[in-house]
């Protein structure tokens, strides 16, 4: 088992339900809970860049920036024993290098990641989320996010993203980082029964 006071990070495409379970698991723990958008939202440039699918490194460095960040803060609270929980790190910018960049960005980029990778490493547990493409696309219009609500989103970013994260997590095999794969069709995250067995999956590896 893993030591006390892990970080816990939730993963998968977009809308999933990644922050909402981050939240739930960091209130349930007494944690400290991470989001990409700190929970005031994308920065606009940021938003722009999604919405017209421009300026790709920059879209690239900022997420990595804000990985790491999050990443750093948790590991100086696992230090003073406490735990945390992010909605992402930065594994999931390397899945999207060779998708959005080429030539020197995408070699720069790959350099930096893997600097990331032996400087930060991995959480304590990654729980791994997917979802059908009509519960996704509710998610969506749920979510009312102005950069997300195109026609074309859920083709050109998130199918491409599941299928990134479905790939990599196929072959995911790093030595003392499980991986908790949940689908999360038809999940209700708020039913108590639903959320107790995700926790029992999370304790059969870390002490929380």
């Amino acid at each position: 088992m893993a030591q006390s006071s892990p970080i816990i990070a939730v993963v998968g495409a977009p809308r999933t339900g990644k922050s909402y379970l981050a939240a739930r698991i960091a209130e349930h723990i007494g944690g400290a809970l991470f989001l990409e958008d700190d929970g005031h939202g994308y920065p606009e440039r940021i938003q722009e860049n999604l919405a017209q699918n421009i300026r790709p490194l920059e879209r690239q460095l900022w997420f990595r920036t804000t990985c790491i960040e999050r990443h750093l803060k948790a590991k100086e609270l696992q230090r003073q024993g406490i735990a945390s929980v992010l909605d992402i790190f930065w594994l999931t910018t390397h899945m999207y290098v060779d998708v959005l960049l080429e030539g020197f960005e995408r070699e720069l980029m790959r350099d930096i990641l893997r600097q990331d990778e032996m400087l930060v490493g991995y959480p304590d547990v990654i729980v791994y989320l997917t979802q059908s493409e009509a519960g996704t696309r509710d998610l969506i219009v749920k979510g009312g996010r102005s950069f997300d609500a195109s026609d074309t989103y859920y083709d050109e970013v998130v199918r491409p993203a599941h299928e990134l994260h479905e790939a990599y997590f196929s072959a995911f095999a790093v030595p003392g980082v499980p991986v908790i794969s949940i689908d999360r069709t038809g999940l209700v995250f708020e039913d108590p029964v639903t959320f107790d067995t995700i926790m029992a999956q999370i304790r059969a590896h870390v002490d929380v």
